[in-house]
């Protein structure tokens, strides 16, 4: 199962922890893994995209954590997004990714 941990200052996210495999199919047909990811990875690109000093950040397989250090309107758009598009696939396959907010 992928483990998806949001930690939250104010209804501002801070950090965006994801790890784990969805099993959902074998590596190469898991589409929840492959959704996931292209998520994750592209989220990330995003933020680096919009402002490389506003995070800091570390990605492998099977885990990836975005640490927040600079927010503004642009950067809290990309995080909504990223959160907005797990919960959408937690919602289509709840026993393969779990989303926890602290």
């Amino acid at each position: 199962m992928i483990k998806v941990i949001i930690e939250k200052n104010d209804s501002i996210i801070k950090v965006l922890e994801v790890s784990g495999h969805s099993n959902y199919d074998t590596k190469g047909k898991d589409i929840v893994c492959a959704g996931v990811s292209a998520i994750v990875v592209g989220g990330i690109n995003a933020l680096i995209n919009e402002n490389k000093k506003a995070i800091d950040y570390e990605c492998k397989e099977g885990y990836a954590k975005v640490i927040v250090k600079n927010i503004d309107s642009n950067i809290k758009m990309i995080l909504d997004v990223i959160t907005t598009q797990l919960y959408t696939v937690e919602e289509s396959y709840p026993k393969f990714i779990k989303i926890i907010e602290k």
